[in-house]
């Protein structure tokens, strides 16, 4: 690389810092990724006129935040109005307009965006011109559908942000942290390795990826990058435990947290995993059409605290597609509220959870948590 190019880098690489809310976050003051939600939320209260008249930014509860995303909701909808040929035919043909969402269960006048439409007409959900896309990605998740997904920098950037904060909140937190990525290259449907060194660099953390199959060499990456934290495939990262069960020290190599993503963590996986380690392993879930890291455990271990800013959240009776309350269990729909490349409304994971609309023991007051997800019968 080039003086020039070293500098235009560098300089890039300094106005992505400033733009990240999470660098500002302590986790001595509370939850960080709630923290970072919050502050996301009162920024945009605080730049919108309307907003500032409905909400006192220093004083949000969750009610506030729920209503906050309804007003979302309705301007998320006036913009894909606009700029998505989807959803322009879908709500012409439906004569739905914004006005008309005034409560939650408004929000059911809205059709479910089938993962087979996103599949098949990809394009047509972009609201932004092909040369503002930074990053494509493909993914068939847990539908077995295969779907491409754009991003803008912007977004990437987002995401970066809200990793930063939830490996904050698994107390990843000092220079001497290391993030151990161990994906299998042969399953990654994603790259988990860029998206997740990037988030370390940015944070000013230090990340190691290793790929291999062998636990022994896998090991000895940990062993001298000063490994504290891994993330992995879930059943890459139990696979790998195993084949290390009867290796002398292994809970001395200092990991902190294992976070297991991509796939469900049965229990009986996470109780070897953490009887290997000697340390907690936590689960991260998330799909690639929504910005592949939406929703993570804390210690507690007791339900995913989701993106808060990013996502209106329901859960849907299967075969009525009738709004269930919290505590039911039907399938996750899911809104991109911040998206502006290619947001959707009202999207069909084709996963089945529970909304948790409780304090957590964690002390998080203001975001929301899903329970235990499971995929729907086919």
């Amino acid at each position: 690389m080039s003086l020039s190019e070293k500098i235009s880098t560098s300089i890039r690489m300094n106005v992505a810092k400033r733009k990240l809310e999470s660098r500002k976050i302590d986790h001595r003051d509370g939850n960080p990724l709630e923290q970072w939600g919050v502050a996301k939320i009162k920024n945009d209260i605080k730049a919108n006129k309307e907003l500032k008249q409905l909400f006192e930014p220093n004083k949000l509860s969750r009610e506030d935040i729920k209503e906050y995303k309804l007003f979302k909701f309705r301007e998320l909808m006036a913009y894909v109005m606009e700029n998505s040929n989807y959803y322009k035919e879908i709500f012409e043909k439906e004569g739905i307009d914004p006005s008309q969402i005034k409560t939650y269960e408004d929000l059911a006048k809205i059709p479910l965006t089938p993962p087979e439409d996103l599949a098949a007409h990809p394009y047509h959900f972009l609201c932004i011109s092909r040369n503002k896309i930074v990053r494509e990605f493909t993914s068939s998740g847990t539908t077995n559908i295969r779907k491409m997904i754009a991003y803008s920098q912007d977004e990437i950037l987002e995401i970066v942000d809200a990793i930063i904060s939830a490996l904050k909140m698994l107390e990843m937190d000092s220079k001497d942290d290391t993030l151990h990525i161990m994906y299998p290259t042969i399953t990654a449907t994603w790259d988990p390795g860029m998206i997740l060194g990037k988030a370390c660099t940015l944070a000013g953390a230090k990340s190691v990826i290793n790929d291999s199959e062998n636990i022994e060499d896998q090991i000895n990456t940990m062993i001298e990058a000063g490994s504290t934290h891994i993330i992995g495939l879930s059943s890459f990262v139990h696979k790998l435990s195993m084949e290390a069960k009867d290796i002398d020290g292994i809970k001395d190599i200092g990991i902190k947290k294992i976070i297991c993503s991509s796939e469900p963590l049965t229990e009986s996986m996470r109780e070897d995993i953490e009887s290997i380690w000697g340390c907690q392993a936590l689960r991260q879930w998330g799909m690639t059409e929504l910005g592949l890291a939406n929703a993570i455990e804390c210690s507690e271990q007791h339900g995913f605290h989701v993106d808060n800013p990013d996502f209106l959240i329901e859960i849907v009776d299967p075969k009525t597609r009738e709004i269930l309350p919290p505590g039911e269990e039907g399938e996750l729909v899911v809104t991109t509220l911040r998206r502006k490349c290619m947001p959707l409304i009202r999207y069909s994971t084709r996963d089945i959870t529970s909304i948790i609309d409780e304090i957590c023991e964690c002390g998080a007051l203001l975001d929301q948590r899903i329970s235990d997800i499971k995929r729907m019968p086919k």
